[in-house]
């Protein structure tokens, strides 16, 4: 005899669990008309689940789950009937399908796969931004291996709910924020009342108001559209890539870096070249800076905010 199993969501596996029925409303249609909320009954031997179409002598019965589940004959329209019908289905309990449960562990084991991938092969710096963007505040303070375990133990009880979030629009910005604070690209200002650039020109990223989280705000301003966010994005990300550069020994020079030091030479060259104006000066040694940019990055343009600003591009091309 075939069978529909109904299992219980909540992991209760153990002992008998009985279903409310006394006090519960559900709503009714028939021919085409809603009749409101009625109540449901159930009474073997009958043809109905509600209570207001029940006649004759026969006595109600009570609905019993025993470790979890409770099996019931397909056949059986009555009973799969009201189950199906009950207020509770779908949110207490679901009706089991073999299949269906060997897909959703199988996504649920997918997921966890890929965020211990991840962490095997995320430095620690990385470890600690994905706790932050995952857990916010929580993690505050956490260190690398605080960090790692209490991503390894929530991949382990919630693996979809971890995928979800690290696949959420706002994770990416989360992540970057952390990350830009962990590797040392911004940090606090005296006082916690701005976020700022951690070198030499303090140049402020963000303000702050008194008791905002500087990377949860700094998290918020990146997941943003704007044509300022997209600029802090970019140059985030940019220094982020240049502490994750590695160099050969400071004695073997690449082509590109021959040519970096070429363009620096030519460079100091333009800077002691007394020209008739001042401006005239100062538009050269841009357009070198400029180039020396370029040729450090790969033929990437200097972003537009910056292209007149001769420090910023000293300390990127130095970097």
């Amino acid at each position: 005899m075939k069978q529909n199993i109904y299992k219980l969501k909540n992991g209760k596996n153990k002992g008998d669990w009985q279903l409310p029925l006394t006090d519960i409303l559900v709503e009714r249609v028939k021919d085409g008309k809603n009749l409101g909320l009625r109540k449901l009954v159930y009474a073997p031997g009958s043809n109905t689940f509600w209570r207001e179409d029940l006649n004759g002598d026969i006595r109600p019965e009570q609905i019993w789950f025993s470790n979890g589940r409770l099996f019931v004959p397909k056949e059986d329209k009555l009973l799969n009937g009201l189950l199906q019908k009950h207020s509770f289905f779908n949110k207490h309990y679901e009706l089991f399908d073999k299949q269906l449960e060997a897909k959703r562990q199988l996504k649920a084991l997918k997921a966890k796969d890929n965020v211990i991938m991840l962490l095997n092969e995320a430095d620690p710096s990385k470890i600690i931004a994905t706790a932050m963007a995952v857990f916010k505040t929580q993690a505050y303070g956490w260190d690398e291996f605080t960090s790692e375990l209490e991503l390894r133990k929530y991949a382990d009880q919630k693996p979809e709910k971890l995928s979800q979030e690290m696949s959420s629009d706002n994770y990416e910005s989360n992540y970057l924020a952390a990350l830009a604070f962990n590797k040392g690209i911004v940090r606090y200002k005296a006082g916690k009342t701005a976020v700022i650039w951690n070198d030499t020109t303090e140049g402020q990223v963000i303000r702050l108001a008194r008791g905002e989280n500087g990377i949860s705000k700094l998290g918020e301003f990146l997941s943003k559209k704007t044509e300022d966010s997209e600029l802090l994005l970019q140059a985030i990300g940019e220094k982020i890539e240049g502490t994750e550069i590695k160099t050969e020994s400071d004695s073997k020079l690449s082509a590109k870096d021959a040519e970096i030091e070429k363009l620096k030479a030519q460079l100091a060259e333009a800077n002691s070249v007394k020209t008739k104006t001042e401006d005239k000066q100062v538009s050269e040694d841009i357009e070198v800076l400029r180039e020396l940019y370029t040729e450090k990055f790969d033929g990437k343009d200097v972003p537009a905010r910056y292209k007149n600003d001769a420090n910023w591009l000293t300390k990127k091309i130095n970097e």
